[in-house]
């Protein structure tokens, strides 16, 4: 049921991290906004998620892994921020891809941080442990 779990989880969230890319498409050589949107996104509703079925809610396991293990580790993607940045750079636009990856690695940080934090406004359930 858990590999059942990850898998329902991980369809869905490439599902939506290619209509990000089908809304957003990618130019090639700018700023690439749908990759970063999506890992910034990504790591807001992970944050928050986390704190709400780790801390909150405490749900069954299968949830836990569904959303946070298949479909933000499906919707976020490293690797494609990787290499949208090795492009930037052999066009020449090494500030960019710099940029690019700082900006990516801070906005994740303070979207995580902040998504945890709202996550912890709601109030413990009582009742489990």
């Amino acid at each position: 049921m858990r590999v059942v779990a990850v898998f329902v989880g991980g369809t869905l969230g490439t599902l939506a991290r290619w209509g990000v890319g089908h809304v957003v498409p990618v130019s090639g050589v700018g700023f690439p906004v749908g990759t970063f949107g999506a890992n910034v996104s990504g790591a807001f509703a992970l944050g928050l998620v986390g704190v709400l079925l780790l801390e909150r809610l405490r749900p069954a396991r299968h949830v836990r892994l569904l959303l946070g293990v298949g479909f933000l580790g499906a919707y976020t993607t490293f690797s494609t921020m990787a290499v949208e940045g090795v492009r930037l750079v052999e066009a020449g636009s090494w500030r960019m891809a710099a940029g690019y990856w700082i900006a990516t690695l801070v906005a994740g940080q303070m979207a995580g941080v902040y998504g945890m934090w709202l996550g912890r406004l709601r109030p413990r359930r009582r009742g489990r442990a």
